[in-house]
């Protein structure tokens, strides 16, 4: 029991740094122009937002244990993760076109579009879930080989 409670917290710890991080870089990011400046900027930024968004799958899935057996074949965790990933880089994708129609496009206010085209966003998604896939093997291997262990 302990160990689960000491799973819980690091998972939470996790989250809220990253969380935080992957914030601050954005905020200072836009400030500075950085993704038009630096466009590969985005790459990073979008991997560990896909790592942030699966880690808050497992974080879901260890606060509500009853809803979510994990157990099951290999591949089945994978495609959830992967799932749950893709919803949030999508609805990620759907605020930023909301914020080019609304505050830059009709509001006029801002310097730079966030959107920079389809090439962009399909990229953007593309990284959240190649960070997120790549949390989930490793969650899943990880437990795999404690399961063996035992």
């Amino acid at each position: 029991m302990e160990e689960a409670l000491k799973k819980k917290r690091l998972l939470w710890r996790t989250v809220i740094q990253l969380g935080v991080a992957l914030v601050a870089i954005h905020i200072v990011a836009v400030i500075s122009r950085w993704y038009h400046t630096y466009p590969w900027i985005d790459i990073p930024q979008h991997f560990f937002g896909g790592v942030l968004a699966a880690l808050i799958f497992y974080l879901i899935t260890y606060a509500y244990p009853r809803f979510f057996k994990l157990n099951s074949n290999f591949p089945i965790p994978i495609i959830l993760v992967v799932g749950w990933v893709a919803l949030l880089g999508v609805l990620f994708e759907l605020m930023e076109f909301s914020y080019d129609s609304i505050i830059f496009g009709y509001l006029g206010i801002g310097n730079f579009p966030s959107q920079l085209g389809l090439r962009d966003t399909i990229g953007d998604l593309f990284f959240d879930l190649i960070g997120g896939m790549s949390l989930a093997i490793f969650m899943r291997l990880r437990y795999d080989k404690r399961k063996r262990q035992l």
